[in-house]
């Protein structure tokens, strides 16, 4: 479908260390929508509470970003689908039955902030033409530290675990956990580091670039190729 504008979104990659090394937050979408019963990590769509005044008061980030409704979302999504909230001065909260602009006033009534600040911008993918669903989302990294417990809507996440990323992938390679391209290929490239720290100090030297992968068709099949621009270091 020809004309379909992306939608922005924002998609949280929370790493931790683990017994066998870094491990990744996963979650399975219910079996219905564009992302029906695929593994993903936390994330969705901008709302117009994450471009409100009240959100710019609660979140904190660096300076010298411009990107604070993304941050926001990223944090926001994770907080409504598995109970999560990433909060200055602390590793993290448990995020009380709340969504949108709600979560927003919740922090600034209890005098916190969302720490925006703890997420480094690690890639950005568009959805190619011609899909009927199109999302123009921006992955984020961030450490984390402890074990919550993870509190999931059911509208949004049927089942969550903390995964090593080789696991991870071995499952989808199994036809265990269905996977979208841009998932496996931050899966892979988490693979390749040996604890959380390593793998942000390498998100720091990211220079990120859309991505769109391509569609192709040799008539029999269609598949999709990545540019240049997915690369990581």
């Amino acid at each position: 479908m020809e004309g379909v504008t992306p939608r922005p979104a924002a998609t949280l990659v929370m790493v931790r260390d683990g017994d066998g090394g870094p491990e990744v937050l996963m979650m399975r979408r219910p079996h219905r929508g564009a992302f029906g019963g695929l593994w993903v990590f936390p994330g969705g769509a901008l709302e117009e509470s994450d471009h409100s005044d009240r959100c710019r008061r609660a979140v904190s980030v660096p300076v010298d970003v411009d990107d604070l409704p993304w941050r926001a979302a990223a944090i926001r999504e994770t907080a409504e689908e598995v109970g999560v909230l990433l909060v200055e001065g602390a590793p993290f909260l448990q995020a009380s039955d709340v969504g949108g602009t709600s979560i927003y006033e919740e922090v600034l009534s209890n005098g916190r902030r969302l720490d925006g600040g703890r997420l480094r911008l690690l890639s950005q993918w568009v959805t190619p033409e011609g899909s009927p669903t199109r999302f123009d989302a921006r992955f984020y990294l961030t450490r984390f530290e402890g074990d919550p417990v993870l509190t999931l809507d059911p509208a949004e996440a049927e089942e969550a675990t903390w995964v090593n990323p080789g696991e991870a992938l071995d499952r989808m390679s199994q036809g265990v956990w269905p996977m979208v391209t841009p998932t496996v290929h931050h899966l892979r490239w988490l693979e390749g580091f040996e604890d959380a720290d390593e793998a942000w100090e390498a998100a720091g030297r990211l220079t990120s670039e859309r991505v769109t992968p391509l569609i192709e068709s040799d008539g029999s099949r269609v598949r999709l190729r990545l540019p240049r621009t997915a690369e990581l270091p």
